[in-house]
Parts: structure tokens; C-alpha cells; sequence
């Protein structure tokens, strides 16, 4: 809505706009739930792909790094969907790009990295730190999938409403 004054417009969102970005995101979260176990399954697969030795090697060298740069490139993905949902149609389109760029990086970081059920093998007085990371883990992929699924729902009620303006725009022909 936009509440006018005499010196400058404000944009104010109504309730009802809150509701419904709320009723996404929790819808969001139900979807994620469900389909969460279906992602473990595809990056099941995708680990089993074949890997390029000099990464996993170099990755190896340095598990801690490792598992902590995943998180970095779990949490730019969903950063970058959600800041995508503000930009011009333009800069969506590059910021895809870039969503599928770091989708690809994060992807290749996953198969090649150690995995994270070697860190209590690797750091045995470190049981808590290895837990709370393969918990994280689980968090990350969790909220990465509701952000995607997140942006998926409000392009497609965007796109519906850009549907309907354009239906109801269109000037009545004259008999």
C-alpha cells in the first residue's frame, strides 16, 4: 500500500502482505521437510560420481577448511536466491546465472571434500565439535532447500499476478 503524505510517499506493507510472505515461508519449511530426504539421496548419487584427484587430494590436506568452506557455499546459495528476489528482471537473470555457478562450485566442493562422518576418526577428543558440525549440515541443506523452495513459490505467485494484471489490462474490444 502507499500511505501519501503532502511532502513524501512512504511505502508501507500492509498486514495482509506479511501474512501471505509468511504463509510462504512456512510452506516453504513444510516443503523442505518433505523433500529433504530426497536431497540426501541425490548427493548420495552425486558423491558417487567420479572425482577429480588433485582436489579431493588438496581437500584432504585440509579437512577443518574443508567443512567449513561448505558451509560458506551452503549459505551463499540461498543468500543469493533470496537477494535475487529484489533485483530487476535483468539482474535476476545474471543473478541466476551466478545461483547456478555456485550451485556447481558448492556441488564439486561436496563430492571432492572429506566426509564428515571421518571427523570423529580424525578428531577423536572432538566429539561435540563433529557432532554440532554434522549437525549444521543437516541445518544448512534444511534451510538452503526452503530458500530455494522459497523463491520457486514467489515466482510463481509473482508470475501468476503479472498473469491476471495482464489479463485484466487488456483494453475491451468495441463491437
Amino acid at each position: 500500500m502507499l500511505a501519501t503524505s503532502s511532502h513524501n510517499p512512504i511505502r508501507h506493507p500492509s498486514q495482509r502482505s506479511r501474512n501471505l510472505l509468511l504463509a510462504i515461508a512456512l510452506a516453504s519449511l513444510a516443503v523442505a521437510g518433505f523433500v529433504l530426504p530426497f536431497v540426501w539421496d541425490v548427493l548420495g548419487a552425486v558423491d558417487a560420481m567420479p572425482k577429480m584427484a588433485w582436489l579431493q587430494q588438496l581437500l584432504v590436506n585440509v579437512p577443518i577448511f574443508s567443512w567449513m568452506m561448505m558451509f560458506v557455499w551452503g549459505a551463499t546459495i540461498p543468500l543469493m536466491l533470496l537477494f535475487m528476489l529484489h533485483q530487476s528482471p535483468h539482474h535476476r537473470m545474471r543473478n541466476g546465472f551466478f545461483v547456478l555457478v555456485l550451485m556447481f562450485i558448492a556441488i564439486t566442493w561436496y563430492v571432492h571434500m572429506p566426509s564428515a562422518g571421518r571427523c570423529d576418526v580424525l578428531y577423536p577428543n572432538a566429539e561435540l565439535a563433529c557432532s554440532a558440525m554434522r549437525w549444521g549440515f543437516s541445518t544448512s541443506l534444511g534451510l538452503a532447500t526452503a530458500a530455494y523452495v522459497f523463491a520457486v513459490f514467489v515466482v510463481g505467485f509473482s508470475s501468476v499476478g503479472l498473469f491476471a494484471q495482464c489479463i485484466s489490462d487488456k483494453p475491451a474490444h468495441a463491437a
